[in-house]
């Protein structure tokens, strides 16, 4: 019992290390200038859990700063459902809350769940919630600024897990529609008839999203000591771990004719239709350059497991 309190207080100890601003971000005092005006109302909107309420406030700030931001996300992520007491919450009643061994922010990555957005028309609100946080931070007037910086990587973090579950739902629909697709070809002709994209198009809209999401947790963790998402360190937590593995297997390259094995999945990324709904982003993918297309993610990630 005296172990699991002991690591619930460090628990908040980190989390208000990250928000917290160089005085309290919730202290009760009013400045002169309306701008500070309005956020200290909307910090007061905060203490009373009226987050809908803040972001109209801080919606009314004209001057932009690291304060406003952090500020801001505490609203948005408070009015998804997604505070820091419900990350608490899946921590704690978690299966692996008392055998966990670690300490400081790698025993928080490796407690949390992908569970932790919600499931049904909570998740994608959510999921919503952390990417535009994650975006505001990092676009903030001192991006690296230690509080913005580390609430940034930590969000980052957070997504990186149902971003996983998600990309590999996403590589599996892809691989289905690409198995259908070879069945309908005839690969032996010398100028080969694709028929209806639809289907493949459908879920490389979803590989899009993924890809964009994957695109901005490494923004976020670059050069961040929360998450070592490029495997340089000793001992990763789970994420670490998973954004490692899928930083150096997915940033391969691509190529119009894969090498991927005999499947039927893999016979159809070497038609030439594949390879241009696959490259229609029109980014380059050249392997090992710290970017991951959706090219790349679909023939290096056929395999979910080779990834994730």
């Amino acid at each position: 019992m005296l172990e699991k309190t002991a690591l619930w207080f460090r628990l908040l100890f980190v989390w208000f290390n990250l928000v917290a601003c160089d005085t309290n971000i919730y202290s009760s005092f009013v400045p002169d200038d309306s701008d500070q005006a309005r956020m200290e109302k909307a910090r007061v909107q905060l203490d009373e859990q009226e987050y809908d309420s803040a972001l109209e406030t801080l919606g009314e700030v004209e001057r932009d700063s690291n304060e406003l931001r952090l500020l801001r996300v505490s609203a948005r992520l408070g009015a998804s459902g997604l505070s820091m007491w419900s990350i608490l919450k899946d921590i704690v009643d978690g299966d692996g809350f008392d055998d966990s061994n670690g300490s400081g922010i790698d025993n928080f990555f490796d407690l949390l769940s992908a569970g932790v957005v919600g499931d049904g028309d909570t998740r994608p609100v959510r999921l919503e919630a952390l990417t535009s946080s994650i975006e505001d931070l990092i676009a903030a007037p001192d991006q690296k600024a230690p509080r913005v910086k580390n609430l940034s990587c930590f969000l980052a973090g957070i997504l990186a897990l149902p971003n996983v579950a998600d990309a590999t739902a996403a590589i599996q629909g892809t691989s289905s529609s690409l198995s259908a697709l070879a069945a309908t070809v005839d690969a032996s002709s010398s100028n080969p008839i694709c028929p209806d994209l639809s289907s493949l198009n459908a879920n490389l809209a979803t590989i899009s999203q993924v890809q964009a999401n994957f695109a901005l947790i490494f923004a976020a963790t670059d050069g961040c000591k929360l998450v070592d998402f490029k495997g340089t360190g000793g001992n990763l937590n789970a994420i670490e771990q998973q954004l490692a593995k899928f930083n150096q297997q997915a940033d391969r390259g691509c190529s119009p004719t894969p090498a991927c094995g005999s499947g039927a999945a893999c016979q159809a990324l070497g038609l030439g239709c594949v390879y241009q709904a696959l490259t229609a982003e029109g980014k380059a993918s050249l392997p090992t350059d710290g970017s991951v297309t959706n090219c790349e993610l679909v023939q290096n990630c056929l395999n979910p497991s080779s990834c994730f």
